[in-house]
């Protein structure tokens, strides 16, 4: 699992959905040794470390509440009120405990998430229910995919992981907004689960037993392709643009603030101020160009006017440039930043990703005089 192509990639992704997988699995391993074991004790500590995973991913509360119902259906009152309380703790200490002491009561932040997503939930996409039956039908690479998804299916065991991976997958394809990382954290447990039974399956069936050279065959197809793919995706990354374009300014001084110019698509993106090496350079967007900028930056102090644009994509660029110069003056590009290989091809399975050129410029009586 851990050698899949794109688990490094991800795993060291500053994401949500990937930084909470730990604690899910950490969660889920609990839950196994519950059914071996049989005692509370196991799943305390299992509630306390998916209630880990809810701090941090908010959607993993559908995953929390799977293994409650089950205890729940199985009449084990006892049971389901231990792990209750292992979910509760962390969020009653650490989000309850945040909150309070940020905004004035607990559960703030949790409160206005979910008021904003069913506020916006065709906002950004409307993706068909199949969208995340498809990616992980895909992201296994061929017939493993079918295989875990067959596996998965085939069997509901063991139920304390089954029904959570199933909750998250089912609420996830019910809610029209569909990202392909806010399937992630269910991606390594869905695997695990559907793999073993299916491993389970091949063993007993005499067909595959006929037929084991098919199979074998098919692993070595696989694992090759995987290979290749890990080792490239292992030494690339995405969102090339905005990471080249924030290292290409590292070594420009005077930077005061940069504006991001994206009235193309209207979504300006944050830009990684990592690579860029300041973390206090102030940051405004631009994504209205009937929008009175002008009067907008009069109420800046000097020391934080934008002299750096980011015009995010190259579409209309000479009318957007000349716009701009109305308002801040002449301008100076210095150069492009391009995608990369990841995001062409992530656009290419799905356009909704963006797949922007973006080009830097800087005001002409901030710019370097070296250059």
């Amino acid at each position: 699992l851990a050698l899949f192509y794109f688990m490094p990639f991800l795993g060291v992704r500053n994401l949500v959905e990937t930084a909470c997988v730990p604690f899910l699995m950490l969660g889920a391993w609990r839950l196994i040794r519950t059914q071996e074991r049989n005692l509370p004790r196991d799943l305390l500590i299992a509630g306390v470390w998916i209630g880990l995973a809810v701090n941090v991913r908010f959607q993993t509360l559908f995953f929390a509440a799977g293994p409650g119902l089950v205890l729940l259906y199985q009449r084990r009152w006892s049971y389901a009120l231990v792990y209750g309380s292992g979910i509760l703790l962390p969020l009653v200490l650490i989000q309850g405990g945040a909150d309070l002491f940020l905004w004035g009561r607990p559960f703030a932040e949790l409160q206005e998430y979910v008021m904003y997503n069913m506020a916006n939930t065709t906002t950004y996409f409307d993706q068909p229910w199949y969208n995340y039956l498809l990616l992980l039908l895909g992201i296994h690479l061929p017939l493993i995919g079918v295989a875990v998804m067959f596996g998965f299916f085939r069997k509901p065991t063991p139920l304390l992981l089954w029904v959570p991976v199933l909750l998250f997958l089912a609420v996830h394809s019910y809610f029209p907004n569909k990202q392909e990382r806010f399937i992630l954290p269910i991606v390594p447990l869905f695997f695990t689960l559907g793999y073993t039974s299916w491993e389970l399956w091949r063993e007993s069936s005499g067909w595959w037993q006929r037929n084991s050279k098919l199979w074998r065959g098919q692993l070595v197809f696989a694992w090759t392709l995987n290979t290749l793919l890990l080792l490239v995706l292992t030494f690339s990354y995405s969102k090339r643009s905005r990471v080249e374009a924030m290292w290409g300014l590292r070594n420009e001084d005077g930077i005061r603030a940069l504006l991001i110019e994206d009235t193309v698509e209207g979504e300006a993106p944050m830009p990684p101020l990592f690579y860029l090496g300041q973390w206090d350079v102030w940051v405004e967007s631009w994504t209205d160009p009937t929008a009175d900028l002008q009067g907008r930056l009069a109420q800046f102090p000097p020391e934080r006017s934008p002299n750096v644009v980011l015009f995010i994509g190259k579409e209309q660029l000479p009318e957007r440039l000349a716009r701009l110069e109305r308002v801040i003056g002449p301008l100076d590009i210095l150069f492009e930043a391009e995608p990369g290989l990841v995001d062409r091809v992530v656009h290419w399975l799905n356009p909704v990703n963006r797949n922007e050129t973006i080009v830097v410029a800087r005001t002409r009586e901030g710019a370097d005089t070296d250059r």
